[in-house]
């Protein structure tokens, strides 16, 4: 599908969920990610939740801090399966008391994900986070593999090809069984971001970037039409990553043009030391609670 994105005048990030906190705040930490856009278009405001962390309860409790309802979202994106990304999400739909939303997705969403180091545990869609219980509950599903436009200046990237030699691969050692019953080595073919053209300048936001940094940015800059990259927002997933993987791609960041960093989540200890080194005060660790305003 071919569609022109056009241009929003400003966006509003509020970082609902996250595994730090931060210094001194009195957010609520937790293994997930969870993040608020208000986007200004044309006079009007569109509010998407982009991913709702592991439980809804820290995500609901850093928004009356932040003074923000996520319940009251015109839209949810989920970037992917992962609980951390998708467990609250029926405690989300339940404070919004029944009322339908559109949510967008990838098909893959459903397959039943798996990790079996330390040991066998599911990781997709758990709990009463169901495709029939969150229906139930009032959310309506969009499930694309191509990009969906959300509003003015904001589109999701859809399935993001594996184009970058060195992210063919993903970094996380996870499993699923395909429709033959055979166990496969998951590519988290359902990894998708959101970009934004915010007055000409893109800002990217990542749930964990399994399809690779590097080849989302590049499926951000086709999609949006925008080349400008301001800012990446999100989890990368370096944890698991090699030092030259990472090294790779924080070059090729800059290569690109990258203005700022703010990533956190499953980027890795290492990883956020060598953005640092290289962004200096570009670099900034993500944390529940960060607020971040673009505006053309």
């Amino acid at each position: 599908m071919t569609f022109k994105v056009g241009k929003a005048d400003a966006c509003k990030l509020y970082v609902l969920a996250e595994d730090l906190a931060g210094y001194g705040s009195p957010c609520w930490a937790q293994h997930g990610l969870s993040i608020l856009l208000e986007v200004e278009s044309q006079g009007e405001t569109t509010r998407i939740l982009f991913d709702t962390g592991t439980y809804h309860e820290p995500v609901m409790f850093n928004a009356r801090l932040l003074a923000v309802k996520p319940e009251e979202a015109d839209i949810i994106v989920l970037s992917h399966a992962h609980y951390d990304h998708t467990g609250g999400l029926a405690g989300i739909l339940k404070a919004r008391g029944g009322r339908e939303i559109p949510i967008i997705a990838h098909p893959a969403i459903f397959r039943q994900c798996f990790i079996t180091k330390p040991r066998f545990r599911l990781i997709g869609l758990i709990g009463e986070n169901t495709r029939g219980n969150v229906e139930k509950l009032g959310g309506r599903w969009t499930l694309s593999k191509e990009p969906v436009q959300l509003a003015p200046g904001v589109t999701t990237t859809g399935e993001v090809e594996r184009v970058t030699e060195f992210e063919r691969e993903v970094t996380l050692e996870s499993y699923y069984v395909d429709e033959k019953g055979v166990i496969v080595r998951d590519q988290i073919v359902d990894d998708l971001s959101l970009a934004l053209n915010v007055g000409g300048q893109l800002v990217v936001v990542t749930g964990c970037s399994h399809a690779g940094i590097i080849n989302i940015l590049k499926k951000a800059v086709e999609v949006s039409g925008c080349g400008e990259i301001e800012a990446v927002v999100g989890g990368l997933h370096l944890m698991e990553a090699s030092r030259e993987r990472i090294k790779k791609t924080i070059e090729d960041l800059k290569r690109m043009g990258v203005k700022k960093v703010y990533a956190g989540h499953c980027t890795g200890f290492e990883a956020e030391r060598l953005l640092t080194e290289d962004f200096r005060e570009n670099f900034v660790r993500l944390h529940a609670g960060l607020m971040l305003s673009f505006s053309r």
